[in-house]
């Protein structure tokens, strides 16, 4: 199995995962760069993985159906209204097949309603759920669901590579620093991340190891990011889904 990490619009990632000559793409929100690895590498693109329905992740999604015809586009059966050019609705732990590899849904509620996350072996394909040192707006979901989402997640073995959807990562690891300031593991990682920039290469994939030792929001239970909550008077309550809504309504407002 390989992924390609294929840049688009503004700062969007959209992956093919390739398996010999078999291809699938994951949120093509465009079709031209996508069609010029399929064709350039002869590659037979068999299917689409359709996280959520926003127009940066499936804004290619026709092109891609008139380029090639018959496609499969797996996406959360309650996506269907919105992803109308679903063909293979998924539900929740649904297994499937893709290009000849084991794959699953997890239905990931917190950015929008009906996010999934795809689970192609080893990979995680998590759209706007988890970022690079960071996590999604909540535009449709609840604090509470996010941080279920998150913990789902963080479940999956720290071993898992993450595909997420947009290069955010820079600017998350300085608000990490902000809140999570006596964390070394951060300074390190960004130190990383800005000699890639500087070299115009992705920041995805990262591991879920790295995310679990330097997202904050996947440390809500860290006593170091409560108290620095606390100091600044941004926590009532030390629960967890109250550290993650504090850290998010903090994130919202940080540039």
């Amino acid at each position: 199995m390989e992924v390609v990490v294929v840049p688009c619009l503004y700062d969007n990632y959209t992956y093919l995962i390739i398996n010999g000559k078999q291809a699938a793409v994951v949120d093509p929100s465009e079709a031209w760069p996508v069609m010029n690895i399929i064709d350039d590498r002869g590659l037979e693109l068999s299917a689409v993985l359709c996280t959520h329905h926003h127009h940066d992740h499936i804004g290619g999604l026709a092109d891609l159906l008139d380029e090639y015809g018959s496609l499969d586009v797996y996406g959360f059966f309650q996506d269907r209204t919105r992803i109308p050019l679903i063909t293979k609705p998924l539900q929740d732990n649904e297994s499937f097949s893709v290009c000849d590899l084991e794959a699953t849904v997890m239905h990931t509620p917190g950015h929008t309603s009906t996010h999934v996350v795809f689970c192609v072996e080893d990979h995680l394909f998590v759209g706007d759920t988890l970022f690079g040192a960071g996590c999604g707006r909540l535009f449709e979901g609840t604090a509470e669901q996010m941080v279920h989402s998150l913990d789902r997640i963080s479940a999956c073995g720290s071993q898992c590579s993450v595909f997420f959807g947009h290069e955010y990562t820079e600017l998350n690891l300085r608000f990490a620093a902000q809140v999570d300031p006596t964390n070394p593991a951060i300074g390190r990682r960004a130190a990383r991340v800005a000699d890639m920039r500087r070299e115009d290469r992705p920041s995805a994939p990262s591991t879920l190891k790295e995310e679990l030792e330097t997202n904050p929001f996947l440390r809500i239970e860290d006593g170091a990011i409560i108290d620095q909550l606390k100091r600044e008077e941004r926590l009532e309550s030390s629960g967890r889904v109250a550290v993650f809504a504090a850290l998010r309504e903090q994130r919202n407002n940080f540039s």
